[in-house]
């Protein structure tokens, strides 16, 4: 898709968990107002990351990284906190950690999939409002009834990425949906990554207890040799 506009601030990269990340938005909001609360937490996102695909890297969790050599998916973190611990992130990637945010400060938040983009989603006073932190669009926001329905306004917020995903013909055609309320997008991989990652992280545990057990049975077994009356 077209390039993106960014807003990036390095000095966030000191970020890496949803707590600071929430506590950040709070202080930035300066209010407990659901919008700005939300206003806060879309624009932390924006200058958090940079536009591109995060991957695993071997010291963070090296069997992700070797499996993404079978399907290069397997590489790319779904975790809120498995992102945070880099400064790029697809709008999948984003909207995931928007949505924990967003959850974390008490909204409903949910993910609307659209073909080739995702984007977040929060119930603000009963009504779902839109967040695109990946695509940094002007306006913030919009109702999410609006895009459903294929609303020229909306439509010509995203200009050319809009007509190169063919926005408004998905909308007229019912192809975006809202899902994930409350729940990670991606439940396999965020489990497959759970795994991977304590055993990169833990797994040289088990083989190390394999190897004593193996030590303790071969001492024992010269043991009761050494024991073993010589034969007359």
């Amino acid at each position: 898709m077209p390039v993106v506009s960014e807003t990036f601030n390095p000095t966030l990269g000191s970020i890496t968990t949803i707590d600071d990340a929430a506590r950040y938005v709070r202080a930035q909001a300066k209010s407990d107002d659901p919008r700005a609360l939300a206003d806060a937490a879309d624009e932390f996102v924006r200058e958090r990351f940079y536009h591109s695909y995060s991957f695993f890297d071997p010291a963070h969790d090296w069997i992700a990284y070797l499996s993404g050599f079978a399907w290069i998916n397997l590489r790319s973190p779904v975790l809120p906190e498995n992102i945070l611990d880099y400064p790029e992130a697809a709008c999948s990637q984003q909207v995931i950690v928007f949505q924990a945010i967003a959850r974390k400060l008490g909204f409903d938040s949910g993910v609307v999939a659209l073909s080739h983009h995702m984007i977040g989603a929060v119930k603000i006073d009963g009504r779902w409002q839109v967040y695109d932190a990946d695509r940094e669009i002007a306006p913030r926001s919009y109702p999410l009834s609006k895009l459903l329905a294929g609303d020229p306004a909306v439509t010509s917020i995203y200009g050319r990425m809009g007509r190169s995903i063919d926005m408004a013909g998905q909308a007229a055609r019912g192809e975006i949906q809202l899902i994930e309320v409350n729940s990670n997008p991606a439940p396999q991989a965020s489990l497959f990554h759970r795994v991977t990652h304590a055993l990169s992280n833990y797994g040289w545990m088990f083989f190390l207890a394999l190897a004593l057990l193996r030590l303790a049975s071969r001492w024992q077994a010269s043991t009761r040799l050494r024991k073993r009356p010589l034969p007359v």
